[in-house]
């Protein structure tokens, strides 16, 4: 990874955020809570008592509740049908983009040049979750080289945020900006969320040396191993011996 320091007056870089895929699944648990409270109600009793004026907070919801559970449930009305992701067997849309380093990668290129091309799609730069996935990559590295493996990031995020990122975490390889969205929407991995915008969802391609795709991971489907953990980049390991 290309070793530029950039210096942002805006935030700091070591701060840790929530990703998307984080906050849409926070989204779906808030709406189930308060969609339950609400059916269920305030908990009887056998006893007589006076009639009472039921409110939120004798259901166990409160005022914060009811807000998140309406915003939540705005978030997940609103939010379009995921694109369809592509299955093995598929060959892989090409695509040319710019890389940190300087220049750009081009798919085709890569996938000439080695026997397998790790593709990652991931949410954002510096969220808690990315940011332990990409170091679990970097960390696997050795392990793929010898696989003659080449690892590959892609988000949305601007080219100075991900030269940021990689050098922060001190990347061994490349991170890509698909700045609209299109590379990620191609292969089923753009994670649209209304108020929260638009990223690419955290999903893993295991592309052969004839632009093939022979593996693939999702987090949201429970095929991805815990990416906080070395258990996904040695699920993908396990893959590449396998074949």
């Amino acid at each position: 990874c290309h070793q530029l320091r950039y210096h942002s007056a805006s935030r700091d870089p070591s701060q840790k955020f929530a990703s998307p895929n984080t906050m849409y699944a926070v989204a779906q648990t808030s709406v189930v809570a308060s969609l339950r409270a609400r059916v269920q109600g305030p908990r009887r009793s056998n006893a007589i008592a006076p009639p009472t004026r039921a409110s939120a907070s004798d259901a166990g919801v409160t005022r914060r509740d009811a807000m998140l559970g309406s915003v939540a449930t705005a978030v997940l009305l609103g939010a379009p049908a995921p694109a369809r992701a592509l299955d093995i067997g598929a060959t892989a849309p090409v695509f040319t983009l710019p890389a940190t380093g300087g220049g750009v990668v081009s798919l085709a290129d890569v996938v000439k040049s080695s026997k397998y091309t790790v593709l990652y799609f991931y949410n954002q730069d510096f969220s808690q979750g990315c940011s332990i996935e990409a170091e679990r990559f970097n960390q696997a590295l050795p392990d793929f080289a010898s696989n003659n493996a080449t690892v590959i990031g892609v988000s949305m995020d601007a080219m100075e945020k991900h030269e940021e990122f990689c050098t922060a975490k001190g990347l061994g390889f490349k991170l890509l900006s698909d700045a609209d969205g299109a590379v990620s929407a191609a292969y089923g991995a753009d994670l649209k969320i209304p108020i929260l915008g638009k990223f690419s969802d955290r999903q893993t391609f295991l592309i052969n040396d004839k632009g093939v795709v022979v593996g693939h991971w999702l987090e949201k489907d429970g095929s991805m191993a815990k990416v906080k953990t070395p258990a996904h980049t040695t699920q993908i390991l396990e893959a590449i011996a396998a074949l």
